[in-house]
């Protein structure tokens, strides 16, 4: 397995999921600098090993300057609104393709991506199909974009305990399933330290006898 050197823009620090990619980070003395919305929101983070930067706005002109001394960037954006047009076009696709102008403008060498499971077929979950549309999108442009990429599609998210055994499987996956919050960040993180994720897309869900989301060859679907 390989060894991180750089730092790490984490955006979406302060989400559920954010939260566990900076811990994980933070775990392993890889430096961290995570993007908030406010300072509000930025009192509850840890700041071990992490800078903190306040952005109420994620266009090109602010992601370009928090990426300046950062290797890659994980985001875990993303909205719990399925009704606002707006906002999910903003949330879930304008935001990432400021983050790919960004990443190209500065030099990024790895973008790791977490979206969802269905993306593919986003009528399959009706509550969820306008989210998982401007998702899709998202990814498209990633995947054309040029740059170096990891797309991670959790199964559904719960805040159970992480360290459980977890599938990997080239997206998409014709199945549901689970996976705590904390082992999808834990695969986001590893998509950093093994190079079999390298433009890679792929959905992740627990499942017994599989090994847990630190072993190595995670990727090697």
């Amino acid at each position: 397995m390989a060894q991180f050197t750089g730092r790490v823009l984490v955006l979406g620090a302060n989400g559920e999921t954010g939260r566990q990619v900076v811990a994980s980070l933070q775990a392993k003395h890889i430096p961290v600098r995570a993007v908030v919305r406010s300072a509000q929101k930025a009192a509850g983070l840890n700041s071990s090993n992490t800078e903190i930067v306040i952005s109420e706005h994620l266009n090109e002109e602010t992601l370009e300057d928090a990426m300046q001394g950062v290797s890659a960037v994980i985001s875990t954006i993303g909205t719990r609104s399925m009704s606002d047009l707006e906002l999910i076009e903003e949330s879930e696709y304008t935001t990432v393709m400021h983050l790919i102008t960004a990443a190209k403008a500065t030099g990024i060498q790895q973008v790791v991506l977490c979206s969802s499971m269905s993306t593919n077929k986003p009528e399959r979950i009706p509550p969820l199909t306008r989210v998982l549309r401007a998702k899709y999108k998202a990814e498209q442009a990633l995947i054309a974009s040029g740059l170096t990429y990891t797309i991670v599609h959790p199964g559904g998210l719960n805040n159970e305990p992480g360290g459980e055994d977890i599938f990997v499987a080239p997206h998409p996956l014709p199945t549901d399933g689970m996976i705590s919050r904390q082992d999808a960040a834990e695969v986001l993180v590893q998509a950093l330290l093994q190079p079999e994720a390298l433009n890679k897309s792929v959905d992740v869900i627990s499942l017994s006898g599989q090994g847990p989301a630190t072993r190595p060859g995670l990727f090697r679907v």
